[in-house]
Order: C-alpha cells, then sequence, then structure tokens
C-alpha cells in the first residue's frame, strides 16, 4: 500500500511540474507591459542598488501595490543573470515548494487520500497553473492564502501566539501583494476574529499586519502620507465608473465568485464544478464526528468567505477585476477538501470521496497524455513572440551601432527594452539610439486595433524624407520596417 501511495504521489507531482515548465521551456508565457517593467525594476535594483519602498501601481492614482514583489523578483536576476525565463523558473520552483508543503500539512494532520485530493485538483486547475508562472505581484498572494489557512489551523489548535503572529503577517503580505485583495480580506477577517473571540492574541496577530507594510509606512513618512490621501480620496469623493445598481452587483460579484469556484476545477468545467458543490453541501452534515480544531477552521473560512462577497457586493463600481480576489481560490478549495476528509473518515459514506479522487486521478492522466501527445506547432505568442522580434535585431544589428524606435499600444515598450538590456549586458547586441545610425533606422510596430494610434505614432516618429527600404513581418502581427533618409 506505501508503494502504491508514493506511485500516486510521484505521477500527480510530475503532472504538476509538466505542465507548469512546458509553457515556461516554450516561452509561450506571458510578457506584457507589466513583466517588462517590473524585469526592469529588479535590473535596476541589483545593478544600481537601487532600494524601493513600494511596488507596482494599483488602479487608483497614487496608490502602490508593496515592494515585496520587486524584493522577490531582484535575487532571481541575480541568480538567472537577467535571463528572463528565470523569472518565471523562480515562481514555479516556490509554488512547487509551497503546494508540496501545504501538502504535506493535510497529509500528518487530513490524512493521505485528503492531501492527494488537494494535490490532485491543482495541478491540473487552469487557476493555479497560472499562478505557477504568471510573473505579476497578485499571484504571489494565493501562496500567502496557504500559509494563512496552516497557521490559522496551528492556532486553533495549539493556541500559541506564534501562530497568531503568523496569521497576521500571512495577511499582511496579501495586502502587499494584492492590494485589492487585502482591502477586501482584512477587514472581513477581523469581524470573524472579533466573532470567535480570539482576542486574547490580538497585539501578536496586530504586529504580524504591520510587519509586512513597513517599506510602505516608510514611504509614507517620507512623502506625506501620498498614498493614505490618495486612497481616502478614492473612498470618500470619487465618483464611480458606471456604478451598479445593488441588484446588479448581487447578480455581478455572485457570477465572480461562482469562477472562483469554478476555476479550482480542469477546464472549469460545469458539470465537475456543481457536482463538487453538491459534493461539499453533502459532506457539511458529517462535520460533527470531526475534530474541534478542524470544525472551528472550517466555520471561520466559510464565515470569511461570506463577509467577504458582502463586502464586494458594497463595492458598487463594475470596475472589478477578477484577479482583485486571486487567492481566494485556495479557500473554496480548502472547504472542498476539508468535506473530503469529513466524508473520508465516517465509514459509512468512504466509497463517495474514494469515488472522487479516482476521478480527479484519471483527469490528471488525461490531461497528461493530451498535453503530451499534442503535435500542435508551438505558437508564437508571449516571451516566445517578443524573443523571436528581438534575436532578428540582434542577427541584423551585427553587433553595430544601429537606431530603433518601438511602438507598442501601452506608449511605453517596456518589454522590448528588457530584452534589448539583457541580449546587450550578455554581449549580443550593442543598446540602439533612437536617432538614425548612418541614416538608417529600424521601426518595431506591435499590432494595435486602433490604427489611428499607429497612424498618428508613425507621422511622429518617421521622417518625412525617409524611404521604408524592407519590411519584416512576425507572425503576432508585428512589423519590423527598415527605414532610410534620402
Amino acid at each position: 500500500m506505501d508503494k502504491l501511495k508514493t506511485i500516486v504521489f510521484l505521477v500527480l507531482v510530475g503532472i504538476f511540474i509538466y505542465l507548469r515548465l512546458g509553457p515556461i521551456l516554450n516561452q509561450t508565457v506571458p510578457y506584457t507591459y507589466d513583466q517588462g517593467r517590473d524585469f526592469l525594476k529588479a535590473q535596476e535594483m541589483i545593478k544600481d542598488k537601487h532600494l524601493t519602498f513600494i511596488g507596482p501601481t494599483t488602479g487608483i492614482q497614487g496608490v502602490f501595490h508593496g515592494a515585496w514583489w520587486y524584493y522577490f523578483l531582484a535575487p532571481l536576476y541575480l541568480i538567472f543573470n537577467g535571463w528572463p525565463q528565470g523569472y518565471y523558473l523562480g515562481l514555479f520552483f516556490i509554488n512547487l515548494i509551497v503546494n508540496l508543503w501545504f501538502f504535506r500539512f493535510l497529509k500528518r494532520d487530513y490524512g493521505f487520500l485528503t492531501a492527494i485530493f488537494f494535490l490532485g485538483l491543482v495541478s491540473v486547475s487552469e487557476f493555479f497553473i497560472n499562478t505557477s508562472f504568471y510573473a505579476s505581484n497578485n499571484t504571489l498572494a494565493p501562496l500567502f492564502v496557504l500559509t494563512l489557512i496552516f497557521a490559522l489551523y496551528q492556532y486553533f489548535d495549539k493556541k500559541n501566539p506564534y501562530y497568531a503572529f503568523m496569521i497576521g503577517l500571512s495577511l499582511g503580505f496579501i495586502l502587499e501583494t494584492e492590494l485589492a485583495f487585502g482591502l477586501f480580506l482584512i477587514p472581513a477577517f477581523v469581524i470573524v476574529y472579533l466573532l470567535f473571540k480570539k482576542l486574547k492574541d490580538f497585539p501578536y496577530f496586530l504586529i504580524g499586519l504591520i510587519v509586512p507594510s513597513i517599506p510602505r509606512l516608510l514611504f509614507e513618512a517620507k512623502n506625506n502620507f501620498l498614498q493614505t490621501r490618495s486612497l481616502i480620496t478614492q473612498l470618500t469623493s470619487a465618483k464611480e465608473t458606471h456604478p451598479l445598481q445593488f441588484s446588479a452587483a448581487v447578480v455581478e460579484r455572485t457570477r465572480s465568485f461562482w469562477q472562483y469556484w469554478t476555476g479550482i476545477f480542469y477546464h472549469q468545467e460545469l458539470f465537475i464544478s456543481v457536482a463538487f458543490l453538491v459534493f461539499l453541501v453533502i459532506a457539511i452534515f458529517f462535520i460533527k464526528k470531526s475534530s474541534t480544531t478542524k470544525k472551528t477552521l472550517f466555520a471561520f473560512l466559510a464565515i470569511l468567505l461570506v463577509i467577504v462577497y458582502a463586502f464586494s457586493i458594497l463595492y458598487k463600481n463594475n470596475f472589478f477585476w477578477s484577479y482583485y480576489l486571486d487567492g481566494i481560490q485556495y479557500i473554496f478549495l480548502f472547504l472542498l477538501v476539508s468535506g473530503f476528509h469529513f466524508l473520508e473518515k465516517n465509514k459509512k459514506t468512504t466509497w463517495l470521496p474514494v469515488g472522487c479522487l479516482i476521478i480527479v486521478i484519471g483527469i490528471n492522466l488525461f490531461v497528461f497524455f493530451k498535453n503530451a501527445t499534442n503535435k500542435n506547432k508551438v505558437p508564437l505568442l508571449g516571451l516566445r513572440a517578443d524573443n523571436q522580434i528581438i534575436n532578428y535585431l540582434v542577427d541584423a544589428s551585427k553587433h553595430q551601432y544601429f537606431c530603433l524606435n518601438i511602438y507598442t499600444p501601452p506608449v511605453i515598450p517596456y518589454t522590448y527594452m528588457y530584452l534589448l538590456s539583457y541580449y546587450a549586458d550578455q554581449g549580443k547586441i550593442i543598446y540602439p539610439k533612437e536617432d538614425f545610425v548612418n541614416n538608417q533606422c529600424y521601426f518595431l510596430i506591435d499590432q494595435d486595433e486602433y490604427q489611428f494610434r499607429v497612424d498618428q505614432w508613425r507621422e511622429k516618429n518617421i521622417p518625412a524624407e525617409a524611404e521604408k527600404e524592407k519590411t519584416i513581418k512576425f507572425q503576432n502581427g508585428s512589423v519590423i520596417e527598415l527605414w532610410t533618409k534620402k
């Protein structure tokens, strides 16, 4: 039996790794304005030894995410010597480590079958796959949700104030890695915290909550509380963009929360999502026979979700992106995993969770063989597309000074700027100038659905006396044009 358990575990870990490493090695991972900007910031921190107390911008003017995302990227720049794929590999490894650590916790306190059920769902879920290599600050928040759940369990079980500190620390890092999630989650959490009358260790909780915000507090002290004032202004006097009626907000947020639930399953399959929701409802009726710690944690997280949902409805602005609450999927998943445990420990209902586990393992094998036998050509998108374009310039410039002007829809071409900087550091290219060199200049133009913006940029940047020598078109719609002044 132990040998079979080991085989199942290794198979699921192998599938977990395979489905995440493939896009990284094929370079089909997302590579946009945000990634280019953040990678350049990591480069600046290492090369120029420039520390920062704030992170990427949020949707609120004057308010930023925490600096910890940059402090996560900076060591990866150092380890991988700026290699673009290194950031994605670093994110993948930290996801693997944290998920395996949580698997170990579940195996110890909930049992092997429950832990395998967790791993089986995580390994093939598109949401959890994407968070393993989508290089953005909000993808760290889900990992801190796992540390939060672990700390809550330990605190309810051992009543050790250290875990109250760890709870606050986890929430603080959630706030700093995805500000919107933290603003919804922390007030809701404090309300549930008070409902459960865990006030004794509140000072430890508060200290943990403050520690991750120290860089932000230092920035605020230095800049006359810029972010605090901006946030208060936004919440008290800023007009909402297309404000929703209460009924419309209920419908939209309910749809969002349903998507969070379906996001934990392969391909967000409707039938599987509904079936496992029914499974969870059935499991609630068998919660009584579980330990006090597990019952308390289940109730705590379930009430927390209800309050976060209520807060989301009060936010009437229709500008509500799904990633605002990235990480809440792990709470949904843990409730389902707990339900699995309740049924699995009841002798009369063991057949139901075991059957579900067999289905989950079957889905894993299906997804693995589907991907392994896929003979389609690797698509030209994400990092792969931008790398191909820059590699053309590496070959065309022949390590000579050259001119390059770039148009991308976000205006600032951070993506290309980082790749050019990386290849320049590697000695493969000389970083280009924007002025014509030897009366010639390359113009790199990304595809834009609003052609008038491209036309305006051309008129502003391409001299009237210049003539186009040649055009190179790429599969993703981008073009490189070589223009010569006569």
